[in-house]
């Protein structure tokens, strides 16, 4: 079934609380207007709930302005990327990903800042592995 359908179809659940994961192949570059206009729709039936989205780092326009799109939508927002490689040359492949979430738990940030050192460290490939963590509580 289409998840964006079945999103709009289960919003808002009955107990009122609820984590909404959204994780496209993105191999369609629609993918990443799908993503905003769900998640817009979504925050308009149900704004309490958590929503994350995973995306890939890739040279396309599309992966790099997702971010600053996604922020527009919520005040509560939390997004973390790794970068486990510098990006070729020829602008293929991913480098890395990102998580974008709306309305995260209140630990996450913390958890995020002690953690993503470590993966940088095990899963970083070259000198341009990294992360970044932003929100909007800065």
């Amino acid at each position: 079934a289409d998840g964006y359908a079945g999103i709009k179809a289960l919003l808002p659940p009955p107990p009122r609380r609820a984590l909404v994961l959204i994780d496209p192949s993105y191999e369609d570059k629609n993918d990443y207007r799908h993503v905003l206009a769900s998640l817009q729709d979504s925050l308009t039936r149900f704004a309490t709930g958590v929503y994350m989205s995973w995306y890939p780092q890739l040279s396309r326009l599309e992966s790099r302005q997702l971010p600053q799109k996604l922020m527009r939508l919520a005040p509560n927002w939390l997004h973390v990327s790794l970068t486990v490689q510098k990006p070729s040359d020829d602008g293929f492949g991913m480098h890395g990903s990102g998580l974008f979430v709306i309305n995260p738990p209140w630990m996450l940030r913390k958890t995020l800042a002690d953690v993503m050192p470590y993966l940088v460290k095990v899963l970083g490939q070259d000198s341009g592995s990294g992360f970044a963590l932003e929100s909007s509580d800065k």
